[in-house]
C-alpha cells in the first residue's frame, strides 16, 4: 500500500513540475524548444547571473540559429557583449532585433550610443526617443533618456536655449543638472563657462571633489596651466586619496602622460562622463549589473578615460569576483604611478585573504618601482603594520618623521600609527611616548585619546586620567562602538559595575558581531549577577572572529565564571 502511495505521489510531482517548467517556458523561452536551446539559454543566464559574461556569451552564441522573441535573452545577450567590450557585436545584434521588429530598452539604448559615437545625432535622437521606460518608474532609466535626447539634440542644433532641456525637476538629481549644464555651457564655448566651473567646485551644499579634476582640465586644453595647477593643487591638499586628481597632478608639472583624456568640446566625452555618473549610483545601489553595463558604455564612448575602470574594478571586488577585480587593477598599472599604487594595494588587501604571507612582500615590490612619495610609504607602513609586520612598519614610519616636521599633517598620524605597533611589538614605553607626542601636536584627537586611554587600562596604568580621557573621547565622537565599549571597559576597571554595563550595553548595539565587545558585556553581566546572560554573549564571542588567545580565555570563563575578579 505504501510502495502505491508513493508512486501516485511521484507521478504527481511529476506533473505539477513539467506544468510549471512548461508554462515558465512558454513565458520565458519563446522560441523553438529543443533541449539543446533550453539547456544553453539557462545556462547563459547563470552564467550572466554569476557576472562570467565569457561563458554566458558561448552559451548565448550557440543559440545564434533559434528564433527567439524573448526580451530577458535579447537584452542579457546586449549587456554581454558589452561588458566583453565587443562593441561592434553588440551593435550588429541589435540592429538585427531592429529589423525582427523585437528592439528592447538595451538594444535601442546602444543603437543611440553608437550613432551618437558617430555624429549621427538625429539618428542617436531617434533610438533615444523609442526608450520604454519601465513600469516602476525607476528614475535612472528616465533621467537616462531624458539627458541623452536633450544632448543629441544639443548636439546638433548647437543652441544654447537647448541646455533648458538638462533642467530636472526631481530634486534627488540636482547635481546631475548642475554637471550637465556646466558641460553644455563648455561645450557651446559660452562665455561663462570657466565661472561656471568654478561654482561647481565652490558650491558647499554638494561634493563635487571629483569635478576639481575637470576644471583643472578645461584650463589645461585652454592653455591656461597656471589655473590648471593652481586648482588642482588645491584639490589635491583638500582631497588627498583622489586618484583622479592626484595623477593629473604628476600630468601638470611634467612627470607623466596624461591616461585620462577629457575634452568637453566633445559631447561624446560628456555623456560617457554622465553614464560614468549613473554607474556609480547604481553600484553605490548594489545593482553591479547595470552598473558594470554602464560603465563599459562609458569605456566605448571615451576609451581614453582610463580611470572608468576602477569603479569596474571596485564592483567585481564588492561581488567577492577577486580575479576578475585582479585583472583589471593590473591593467590600471598602466594608467600613471597613482592608479598603480592603489591598484597594487588592491591586490594586497584581495591576496590578504588566501595568501597573507606573499601579499606584503607583493606590495614592497611594486613600492620599489615608484619614486615614492611620503604618502605611499605612509601606505606600506599601515599595510605591514596591519599583517603584523611591526618592526618593518617602524622603520618606515622613523624614515617618514625624519622626512617631515610638526607642521606637516601627517606628523601626528604618524607618531600614532608608530605608537600602535610598539604596543603591538611589547614596546609601550616607545608606543606609549609616541601617542602621547601625538595628542600634544594634535590635542582632542578621540581615536589616540582611546587607544592610549584603552592601553594604559589594559595595563591597569593611570586608571583615573585614562577614565577622564575616555569620557572626554566619547563626548566628542558619539555612537562609536570602540570608544563606547574602552569608557565601559575603563569602569568595569574601576568596579563600578553598574555604569560600566550602560556603556557596554551601548557598544554591543553598536558593534554586535565584535568578539571583543561581547567578551567586556559578558564579563560586566556576570558582574552584576546576570550570569545566565553572561554566558550567552561569550558563547556570541566565540562565535565571531575572536583570536585564539581570546577564544582559550572565554572558554575557560563560560566553564568557571570569573572567580578571580
Amino acid at each position: 500500500m505504501n510502495k502505491l502511495n508513493l508512486f501516485w505521489k511521484s507521478l504527481l510531482y511529476t506533473f505539477i513540475f513539467l506544468g510549471i517548467f512548461n508554462s515558465a517556458s512558454a513565458k520565458i523561452l519563446e522560441f523553438n524548444q529543443d533541449d539543446k536551446s533550453i539547456s544553453n539559454y539557462f545556462s547563459g543566464i547563470i552564467s550572466f547571473d554569476n557576472f562570467d559574461y565569457e561563458t554566458s556569451q558561448v552559451f548565448f552564441k550557440k543559440m545564434d540559429k533559434t528564433e527567439t522573441k524573448n526580451e530577458k535573452y535579447s537584452s542579457m545577450r546586449i549587456q554581454s557583449l558589452v561588458n566583453l567590450e565587443k562593441y561592434h557585436e553588440a551593435y550588429k545584434y541589435s540592429k538585427k532585433l531592429e529589423k525582427m521588429n523585437q528592439s528592447n530598452f538595451n538594444s535601442n539604448l546602444f543603437l543611440g550610443v553608437y550613432q551618437f559615437k558617430s555624429n549621427n545625432f538625429s539618428k542617436a535622437k531617434n533610438y533615444f526617443d523609442q526608450l520604454k521606460l519601465p513600469t516602476n518608474r525607476n528614475l535612472v532609466p528616465e533621467i537616462l533618456q531624458n539627458s541623452l535626447s536633450a544632448w543629441s539634440k544639443i548636439s546638433n542644433t548647437k543652441n544654447q536655449d537647448d541646455l533648458n532641456l538638462l533642467d530636472f525637476q526631481n530634486p534627488a538629481f540636482e547635481n546631475l543638472t548642475i554637471i550637465q549644464k556646466t558641460f553644455g555651457n563648455c561645450f557651446l564655448k559660452l562665455d561663462n563657462t570657466a565661472n561656471e566651473f568654478i561654482k561647481v567646485i565652490n558650491n558647499d551644499k554638494m561634493s563635487f571633489s571629483r569635478y576639481h579634476f575637470f576644471v583643472s582640465n578645461y584650463f589645461f586644453n585652454n592653455n591656461n596651466k597656471k589655473d590648471a595647477i593652481n586648482v588642482i593643487r588645491s584639490a589635491s591638499e583638500k582631497f588627498p586619496s583622489n586618484l583622479l586628481i592626484n595623477q593629473f597632478e604628476k600630468v601638470l608639472i611634467g612627470k607623466e602622460v596624461n591616461k585620462n583624456i577629457f575634452n568637453c568640446d566633445n559631447s561624446t566625452h560628456i555623456i560617457a562622463e554622465f553614464f560614468y555618473i549613473l554607474a556609480n549610483v547604481l553600484s553605490s545601489q548594489e545593482d553591479y549589473k547595470v552598473s558594470n553595463f554602464y560603465i563599459n558604455i562609458a569605456k566605448f564612448l571615451n576609451p581614453k578615460f582610463k580611470s572608468y575602470n576602477a569603479l569596474l574594478a571596485e564592483n567585481f571586488n564588492n561581488l567577492g569576483k577577486h580575479d576578475q577585480a585582479k585583472s583589471i587593477y593590473k591593467k590600471m598599472y598602466e594608467n600613471g604611478t597613482v592608479y598603480k599604487w592603489y591598484s597594487a594595494k588592491q591586490i594586497a588587501l584581495i591576496m590578504n585573504k588566501k595568501e597573507v604571507s606573499n601579499s606584503s612582500k607583493f606590495l614592497h615590490q611594486i613600492y620599489k618601482t615608484l619614486d615614492a612619495s611620503i604618502s605611499e610609504t605612509f601606505d606600506l607602513a599601515n599595510f605591514l603594520k596591519s599583517n603584523e609586520n611591526y618592526e618593518e612598519a617602524i622603520n618606515l614610519y622613523s624614515k617618514i618623521l625624519l622626512e617631515i616636521d610638526q607642521t606637516n599633517n601627517l606628523y601626528p598620524e604618524v607618531l600614532e600609527r608608530r605608537g600602535m605597533a610598539y604596543e603591538r611589538s611589547d614596546k609601550w614605553n616607545l608606543g606609549e611616548k609616541d601617542l602621547i607626542e601625538s595628542l600634544r601636536v594634535k590635542p582632542k584627537e578621540p581615536y589616540v585619546m582611546n587607544y592610549l586611554a584603552y592601553s594604559w587600562i589594559e595595563k591597569n596604568q593611570n586608571i583615573d586620567e585614562a577614565l577622564k580621557m575616555l569620557r572626554e573621547a566619547n563626548d566628542l565622537k558619539k555612537n562609536n562602538g570602540y570608544i563606547t565599549d574602552s569608557l565601559g571597559w575603563a569602569l568595569f576597571k574601576t568596579k563600578n559595575f553598574s555604569e560600566a554595563k550602560k556603556y557596554l550595553q551601548i557598544a554591543i548595539m553598536l558593534m554586535p558581531r565584535d568578539p571583543v565587545i561581547n567578551d567586556h558585556f559578558a564579563d560586566c553581566l556576570w558582574m552584576n549577577d546576570n550570569k545566565i546572560q553572561a554566558r550567552y554573549y561569550w558563547n556570541n564571542a566565540l562565535e565571531f572572529d575572536a583570536d585564539n588567545k581570546l577564544k582559550e580565555k572565554i572558554k575557560r570563563k563560560i566553564l568557571f565564571g570569573l572567580e578571580n575578579i
